[in-house]
């Protein structure tokens, strides 16, 4: 299986949990309880991918995001909390779209 393969379908399952509709489309993942959320996993490397224009979207809407470490441990964290631990620095270019990395244990602390 491969990682998009394995990511999109923990993505589905994370939200239908909670009681939320995953979203089969760009943007975010879903919605949960009426706000978008993003579900973040890391299955080898030790951190997370944060999108700029899904953070925007996602501080916007009042968003929250489920991160899900390679050992299985989930937290859910609000979009603008989010944002506080991505601070103002640089965001990377590497990529077709501005990214930031958060670091498990930035999350997991």
């Amino acid at each position: 299986m491969t990682y998009a393969t394995w990511h999109t379908r923990k993505e589905k399952r994370e939200i239908e949990q909670r009681g939320g509709t995953p979203l089969a489309k760009y943007g975010t993942d879903g919605i949960l309880n009426g706000h978008p959320v993003e579900v973040r996993c890391c299955r080898k490397d030790d951190r997370f991918r944060i999108d700029k224009d899904t953070q925007k979207a996602m501080v916007a809407g009042k968003g929250t995001y489920i991160f899900v470490n390679s050992d299985g441990k989930e937290k859910s964290l609000p979009a603008k909390e989010v944002s506080q631990k991505l601070g103002n620095g640089h965001w990377f270019k590497d990529r077709d779209y501005p990214h930031k990395f958060l670091r498990k244990k930035e999350i997991f602390e």
